[in-house]
């Protein structure tokens, strides 16, 4: 069975505003610390009877920026991976890319790497929202990363994109969406804001002086988001993903899909044979249990029904939406045990629930609504 891998590389030059992944200022001597140690979790993960009698096929490396990444550490890891790991010679292989850190040699080596998937945090060509959200990169930067994607010729790349940001108004994103679009990126993550806590923003919320846009508008920017990428023949395959037909990220897909994925680094997440754990999300810590020989995980003891509810929560996401008979493999009980039958019917009545085909799956305009709509069916 196939599976994926994600690597989380905790090293950034800034924090921004509005982001709770668990990162690190950038440290030459620290990075150099962290491979060592991703060496041996290589070597220690790779003892899983899931991972030993399996496939890699799909690569994730995230951050943090991981196009800060010292190359030749990164080289080394990867010939170790290979000599630890089964990866599959025809691989979907991406790594997140901060604008302001790529240049034409850096990219081009990672190609060498085997790198086919670039995404490029691009958020907004909007200046002032960039500063709002204190990102380091202006929109030349993410202009010019993006025609480097092009001159090496990667035909699969991706940017992230925000919306929904103070101040941001209809025009505003407009305009940002045409300048996106006239790159013809094969994937566009379309991501709202949220203010997560305890970061930069949410304080600034919190205090007042930022005051974030509401939930009309908000919807309202999306709707004309998913409006025009569709015009222009992208496919909403997920609440916040759009790809050109055959550019989906197979790699999410796997979350979604409830595939088996192993994660390396702090903080990173793994499920292995229906079981979910996670990296501590402290490098130092990190670092110094695997000098010592030890896994530095914690197991999600959550039970059956976690699962389920999880599975329902994803899989509302998608447009293909659940398949009732793997979600019956799966756990052993059809889907129906775990919904509120009222709402159920209220929801396919509306429209916004359709059940077609061995699948349950949310219509255009439930997708636009599909936390609200989960949790009302959700027992």
């Amino acid at each position: 069975m196939p599976f994926g891998l994600y690597v989380h590389f905790p090293f950034c030059r800034n924090k921004c505003s509005y982001c709770d992944f668990y990162k690190e200022k950038h440290n030459a001597h620290l990075e150099r610390e962290f491979y060592h140690a991703l060496r041996i979790e290589t070597e220690l993960a790779a003892e899983h009877p899931s991972v030993q009698q399996n496939t890699v096929t799909t690569i994730f490396i995230g951050g943090g920026t991981p196009n800060l990444t010292n190359l030749e550490l990164l080289a080394d890891w990867l010939g170790h991976l290979r000599r630890y790991v089964d990866v599959a010679d025809t691989i979907e292989f991406s790594i997140e890319c901060n604008p302001d850190a790529v240049t034409l040699e850096s990219l081009e080596t990672l190609k060498s790497f085997g790198v086919n998937r670039p995404v490029f945090g691009v958020q907004s060509f909007n200046t002032r929202l960039l500063k709002l959200l204190d990102r380091r990169h202006n929109p030349h930067d993410s202009q010019r990363a993006i025609y480097y994607a092009n001159v090496l010729g990667f035909k699969n790349w991706g940017v992230d994109f925000i919306f929904g940001l103070p101040g941001q108004t209809a025009k505003m994103l407009s305009a940002d969406l045409d300048q996106l679009l006239d790159f013809a990126p094969p994937h566009v993550s379309f991501y709202q804001l949220t203010v997560e806590e305890g970061t930069p923003l949410w304080h600034r919320v919190q205090r007042g002086t930022v005051r974030m846009p509401d939930q009309e508008l908000t919807l309202a920017l999306y709707r004309g988001g998913v409006e025009r990428m569709a015009e222009l023949g992208y496919h909403r395959y997920e609440v916040s993903s759009f790809a050109q037909p055959g550019f989906e990220c197979k790699h999410n897909l796997s979350y979604w899909d409830g595939t088996s994925f192993l994660g390396l680094g702090p903080s990173a997440h793994s499920f292995l044979d229906n079981t979910r754990f996670a990296n501590w999300p402290n490098v130092a810590d990190y670092i110094s249990s695997l000098k010592a020989g030890i896994l530095p995980r914690a197991i999600d003891e959550s039970g059956a029904e976690e699962r389920m509810t999880e599975a329902i929560m994803l899989g509302l996401r998608t447009a293909r939406g659940i398949s009732r008979a793997a979600f019956a493999d799966r756990f052993g009980a059809p889907i129906e045990t775990q919904l509120d039958p009222r709402q159920y019917a209220l929801l396919v009545e509306s429209g916004h629930l359709i059940p077609e085909r061995g699948v349950l799956r949310l219509s255009d305009e439930g997708i636009h609504l599909a936390d609200e709509i989960t949790r009302r069916l959700l027992k």
